[in-house]
């Protein structure tokens, strides 16, 4: 009995660490000379996250102040601002935009996406529900390869700006841990299956 449990122990652990390799292999491949520090086309969005009593978290605000680059320098002039707009802990894209407006950014060339409740959402209702084919996605380095993945998996032409990040040590283990051993994972599930773009609150 232990024998055989460990046999199982093993091919479980085995599938697990196949998994995650080609999961990483697949981010990496699809996401190869797509992190451009000059990167420019017509759209730019931003990947929404936390807010704190209605304001950006930290990451959000560095992906926010990225952005604002990216305007300034004219290698964007649209703006899809994309995160959940019904967490329980806030607006984050009313904050998003608050952000920018207060800024100087013309509330006119903002779109907002209160549905991206996750990458793969941001992506596919890009392209489906906004009509965007080009864009410069803003996000951390651990999270925007597999950003770029997915929207290329959608049909965008997408490449990565990399916003700046002043976590510690433990949040930036944290974060990679996080990153390669679930969130690729889910991605490349998510390219598979494609369920198509949230149109709705559920």
């Amino acid at each position: 009995m232990w024998a055989f449990s460990r046999r199982v122990i093993r091919i479980v652990v085995i599938a697990v660490v196949v998994i995650v390799a080609a999961s990483s292999a697949w981010v990496h491949w699809e996401s190869r000379s797509r992190v451009e520090p000059n990167a420019a086309r017509e759209w730019v969005i931003v990947l929404g996250d936390r807010v704190h009593d209605g304001e950006p978290s930290v990451y959000l605000r560095e992906r926010l102040d990225t952005t604002l680059t990216v305007l300034r320098e004219h290698r964007a002039q649209r703006v899809l601002l994309s995160g959940h707009a019904g967490s329980k802990k806030g607006d984050e894209v009313a904050a998003m935009r608050g952000y920018l407006v207060e800024r100087g950014v013309d509330p006119g060339s903002i779109t907002d996406d209160r549905f991206g409740v996750t990458t793969y959402q941001t992506c596919a209702r890009a392209k489906a529900v906004f009509a965007i084919d080009a864009a410069v996605l803003v996000t951390q380095d651990f999270h925007l390869r597999r950003a770029v993945a997915l929207c290329r998996t959608e049909g965008i032409d997408a490449v990565g700006a990399e916003a700046d990040s002043d976590a510690g040590v433990y949040l930036t283990v944290r974060n990679w841990f996080r990153e390669i051993a679930l969130s690729r994972p889910k991605a490349a599930l998510d390219a598979l299956s494609d369920p198509g773009p949230r149109t709705r609150e559920r």
